[in-house]
């Protein structure tokens, strides 16, 4: 009998599972019933509210959120820009700059841009902190039209009250100082908007407000009135207006605080705390308007909101800061860098939406403010050095253990129709189609919360990088990647050039056309491994290394000057000619076919051209570049198949190589999981 009710139970799980992956993209709200619910609250004291909240989310509408740059863009501090707000193509960038613009909006190549200058912001300065940088008053800034996650706070029938996922635009809550409460604001006619009779101001919003640029006719459709409560504000007793009735609105302090509605919602029921689930970041067309970024380490990049109730006066209105804490008795009505972060109510039966995911509060935590949180800054004593330790049955006598973290993505699993040989590969055909199906952005994708890249007619999807960790010091773990992730000639041509002048340091380090012999620039977004397989939050955690270039142990030769880089390839040193290469795990000769030095590629890269060993002995292994020169400036040395070193070298134009990247990452600031052990033993072929 328990055997039978086992086999039902997978049954089902993989029924559901088939379910849900036949689930096309824009669904109906009867086809995910048992997937949407209301937000969870769990217990967490890493937190300062003592809770972690997950919530569902949805895409439904779109709105101006990503810019379209030129490579040499920096208008915003690069710890406030999350992972895809900026979009560096100068080519993009060209054909904008000479499209024919109606009403400042393009649609080009099946997408829609919308294009500001200074004089559409809020608020522009050229030298504000924490501000958009504007340099130019008649310069256009061009942002791409992408779908609106929300976040979804309660579920009742089938009516949904979202909150954006992010902070959208920035807009006064009122445009003149003045004493005003929700139902006269500029705001409210702005969000949803009114014509001039419904604001203080007598402006008329109508077609072209908040509603009318994020959503067409036939989703304004779905989107209810909602009752807008106003009650007076707790704290000051200042009357926040009468009642309203809108389909665009703030949160009141009940919702986020003040009520026990705002439990139900994922909030913290309460005032006194700098709560996660009360902190949002800006999307960067927000901050071209003008919202402010926090600079403070805890909450770098937070923004702070407006809510609809007013403060201590009505002439101010309550916010909540860059850390979640509730400022009831408010700021000026005129405000000009605070956020908006909408909320609708939806009826999902009659909306046309996609299923988000999920998201959690701690999604946004750099460092909780809780004393009792184990900070990053504590994870280096959880990480350790390699542990040696003797084992007869392997190569030289001794066994390595190395922990190991994820950190970073990159293209490494494929997917494929049909099983396959190839090491990484998942047979998925459903998945397949989908991929088959997809509007591509160039070569790449982001499907179902997953991000993919195509090449040659195949499919890979984006795997955090698993990195054994060979040593921890100062704060900081020196990593090297557990697989070969792509391949590449360490210069394009035959010549004498050393690690400094190559091209595949410029490609690893994204450097520029004058920083490598062949004047190839890698500079791009996108263009190199760095900008590929980091974000930029990610990148400001990798520290800039001293790599040493010791001349070839053997043969003498010069191997350039030293470097300081943020990733680089491993050296002749490192592996095997100096104590390093002890510490870091490895043999410390090159007679040994060591198992520390054993590398498989990934299916991406054997894609990519990498070759991979079919012998017994070493089924699946590939040889991979070091950085040192070989017996001449025009060889480089190399790690074989079976670990040995080949100090000698090959051509530095060798097509089939893996490379196997190192990076030093600072555990006080990155954002790295850990993921259990790796043993040279689990390198002998069996």
């Amino acid at each position: 009998m328990e055997r039978n009710k086992s086999f039902l139970f997978i049954f089902l799980a993989a029924a559901l599972l088939f379910v849900i992956l036949c689930m096309p993209l824009h669904i109906a709200y009867g086809e995910t019933e048992d997937l949407l619910h209301e937000p969870r609250v769990f217990p967490n004291e890493a937190l300062s509210t003592g809770q972690e909240t997950i919530w569902n989310c949805i895409y439904f509408g779109r709105y101006p959120s990503a810019e379209v740059v030129k490579s040499s863009w920096d208008s915003v501090d690069a710890y406030a820009i999350r992972d895809k707000d900026v979009i560096r193509d100068d080519e993009l960038y060209t054909r904008l700059s000479g499209a024919s613009w109606s009403d400042n909006r393009l649609s080009l190549d099946g997408q829609t841009y919308i294009r500001i200058n200074r004089t559409d912001a809020v608020t522009a300065a050229a030298d504000r902190e924490q501000h958009y940088r504007w340099n130019d008053t008649g310069e256009w800034h061009y942002f791409v039209e992408e779908p609106i996650k929300w976040r979804l706070l309660s579920l009742q029938d089938g009516k949904a009250l979202l909150l954006s996922d992010r902070v959208l635009d920035c807009f006064p809550f009122n445009l003149t100082d003045e004493e005003v409460t929700w139902q006269t604001s500029s705001i409210r006619s702005w969000l949803n908007g009114y014509g001039s009779s419904q604001n203080l101001d007598g402006v008329d919003y109508s077609g072209k407000g908040f509603m009318n640029s994020a959503f067409t006719p036939d989703e304004l459709e779905a989107i209810l009135k909602t009752t807008c409560s106003t009650p007076d504000n707790t704290d000051y007793d200042t009357d926040s207006g009468p009642d309203t009735q809108d389909r665009v609105f703030l949160l009141s302090n009940e919702e986020v605080y003040a009520d026990a509605a705002a439990a139900d919602y994922g909030f913290y029921a309460g005032r006194g705390y700098a709560d996660p689930s009360k902190r949002f970041d800006s999307t960067l067309y927000a901050k071209c308007r003008g919202t402010w970024w926090s600079p403070v380490d805890d909450y770098k990049g937070n923004a702070f909101w407006f809510m609809r109730t007013s403060g201590y006066t009505p002439q101010n209105v309550t916010y909540i800061c860059d850390f979640g804490f509730v400022y009831s008795r408010g700021t000026t009505v005129t405000c000009d860098d605070a956020g908006v972060l909408p909320a609708i109510r939806l009826d999902l039966s009659a909306a046309d939406f996609e299923y988000a995911g999920e998201v959690s509060s701690m999604d946004i935590v750099k460092e909780p403010a809780h004393t009792d949180y184990k900070k990053p800054s504590e994870k280096k004593n959880v990480l350790r050095d390699p542990i040696i330790e003797p084992d007869e049955s392997l190569p030289g006598g001794t066994a390595v253990t190395w922990d190991t973290v994820a950190f970073g993505s990159y293209p490494q699993t494929e997917i494929l129709e049909k099983g396959d040989a190839l090491t990484g590969t998942e047979a998925d055909p459903i998945l397949f189609h989908k991929l088959q199906a997809a509007k591509w952005n160039g070569d790449e994708l982001d499907l179902d919360g997953k991000r993919y890249k195509q090449i040659h007619g195949r499919y890979f999807r984006y795997d955090p990088i698993i990195w054994q960790v060979l040593e921890v010091s100062d704060n900081s773990a020196f990593l090297l990647s557990t697989k070969a992730l792509d391949c590449m000639p360490y210069y394009h041509e035959l010549t004498d050039v050393n690690w400094n002048r190559s091209d595949v340091r410029s490609w690893l380090n994204g450097l520029g056309a004058d920083d490598n012999l062949s004047g190839k620039d890698y500079s791009g977004e996108g263009d190199s491994f760095l900008s590929t397989a980091f974000t930029e939050n990610e990148r400001l955690s990798i520290r800039f290394s001293v790599v040493e270039n010791s001349e070839n142990h053997y043969f003498g030769t010069s191997c350039g000057p030293d470097t300081e880089d943020r990733v680089f390839l491993l050296s002749e040193n490192e592996v095997f000619s100096s104590p390093d290469a002890e510490n870091y795990g490895f043999r410390n000769d090159d007679a040994t076919a060591d198992p520390a030095k054993r590398f498989i590629p990934t299916a991406y890269a054997l894609c990519r051209g990498i070759w991979q060993s079919d012998f017994d002995d070493s089924a699946g292994n590939t040889f991979w570049l070091l950085r040192s020169n070989g017996f001449t400036a025009s060889n480089v040395v190399y790690v074989g198949e079976l670990g040995h070193v080949y100090n000698r070298g090959i051509p530095v134009t060798c097509q089939d190589a893996g490379l196997v990247p190192a990076i030093r990452i600072d555990l006080e600031t990155a954002a790295y999981s850990y993921t259990g052990t790796l043993s040279s033993r689990d390198r002998i072929a069996k």
